[in-house]
């Protein structure tokens, strides 16, 4: 079996599933490029409201394929080698991680950059760069800090021990965890939920709660009015008084391919 990165589409839902069962669905030739390629892919196709992460079979993945790191050394760290890990983060579309199994190293930090994790209850966390020798990067030692607590961060950094879903759950790392057949089922029911609401108000409010967590709450709060009025040119206020009015579901437009640079550029401007 190939290894690479599948997509898939339910409904405004795109789904894309590591696949590499033989490795533990490990990183290894071209994956990380594909991942980022077809994250990037689907923020950018309006018709996705939701971007759904998962792994094939019953793991999420087991990080980058050791054999290429020890060939290839500079990779563990490199931030172009891990772009693809960070990137969720980024992006104007809701990333949700549907946790099928363990989330080690690489895959540790692709959870971490998804907006939302659900868990099936075999699901294992793990940060193994203390017991490896390399310093945890990929937003371990900032984002961590805006998932969990500073002792819980801490001591998932520097003991590199693995993490289980209901301590997850305890910790706010995960948002709920389910039987592991269920994962991305329930995932799916969460996307479809964000894919009914107004698409550039869900834009809007990932773009407001990055820069508050990156800049702090004064920066969030000065935002707030700056991102309100880039919305407020679109027609998505008028759907959604006209339906509540009307008694029925909104439908609500696509996001305009523009909108992301508006509202980031209202970040930068505020």
């Amino acid at each position: 079996m190939t290894a690479t990165i599948e997509r898939a589409d339910h409904g405004r839902v795109r789904i894309l599933t590591i696949s590499n069962p033989a490795k533990r669905n490990a990183f290894s030739g071209d994956m990380a490029p594909r991942l980022r390629a077809l994250l990037l892919e689907a923020d950018q196709d309006p018709a996705v409201r939701c971007i759904i992460v998962t792994g094939d079979r019953d793991v999420f993945s087991s990080g980058h394929d050791l054999q290429e790191v020890l060939e290839n050394p500079e990779t563990a760290g490199d931030p172009e080698a891990n772009a693809a890990f960070t990137l969720p983060a980024e992006l104007g579309t809701p990333v949700i991680g549907a946790v099928n199994g363990a989330a080690y190293a690489a895959g540790f930090i692709l959870a971490l950059n998804c907006d939302i994790r659900i868990a099936g209850d075999n699901a294992r966390f793990c940060a193994v760069g203390a017991r490896i020798g390399l310093v945890p990067v990929g937003g371990q030692l900032s984002r961590l800090l805006d998932v969990v607590a500073y002792p819980e961060a801490m001591r998932m950094l520097a003991t590199a021990a693995p993490v289980d879903a209901e301590a997850a759950l305890r910790s706010g790392f995960v948002s709920e965890i389910c039987e592991p057949a269920q994962t991305l089922e329930r995932a799916l029911a969460l996307g479809q939920q964000i894919s009914e609401v107004s698409p550039a108000v869900v834009r809007a409010i990932k773009t407001g709660l990055r820069v508050t967590m990156r800049e702090g709450l004064p920066a969030g709060a000065a935002l707030e009015p700056h991102l309100a009025a880039v919305v407020r040119e679109l027609p998505d206020g008028d759907e959604g008084v006209r339906s509540f009015l009307e008694k029925r579901p909104p439908t609500y437009p696509d996001a305009p391919g523009h909108l992301q640079d508006k509202l980031d550029k209202a970040g930068a401007h505020r």
